[in-house]
């Protein structure tokens, strides 16, 4: 089996923030997709149709899936104590919708924390030239 290694600089880095942030969205719309899909109870879409929820889906999905890579490494390797992974652990099982709400509960609060780590030892480690 391959193990990755991931950097906290890397899964909390500005670009990843905004990645997971328009996962989390597509996340969130695909949720939509689903409830509408089974909310219209139609059998036999016509194949106009299946050719756009084909269209929407695929980017939704592939979202779905990277956020809840994403958010599986910062829980397993970052996600505090014991208790509250435990807890993260029960909803899984829920994954289209525990991935949003771990995103939007935790994994913000997180990346603000680790931002302002970052800032604050970035300002006392001023480059200075020589004069």
């Amino acid at each position: 089996m391959m193990y990755v290694r991931i950097s906290r600089n890397w899964l909390f880095s500005p670009t990843a923030q905004r990645v997971y942030l328009l996962c989390a969205i597509l996340n969130l719309a695909l949720l939509a997709t689903r409830i509408g899909i089974v909310a219209a109870g139609v059998s036999t879409p016509s194949p106009t149709t299946v050719l756009l929820l084909k269209g929407f889906l695929f980017p939704e999905i592939v979202g779905s899936a990277v956020l809840f890579v994403g958010m599986s490494y910062c829980w397993l390797g970052f996600g505090g104590s014991y208790t509250k992974k435990g807890f993260w652990i029960v909803l899984v099982k829920l994954c289209l919708i525990t991935t949003p709400i771990y995103y939007f509960a935790v994994y913000r609060s997180m990346a603000s924390r680790e931002s302002n780590v970052v800032r604050s030892s970035s300002d006392s480690k001023l480059d200075l030239p020589l004069a």
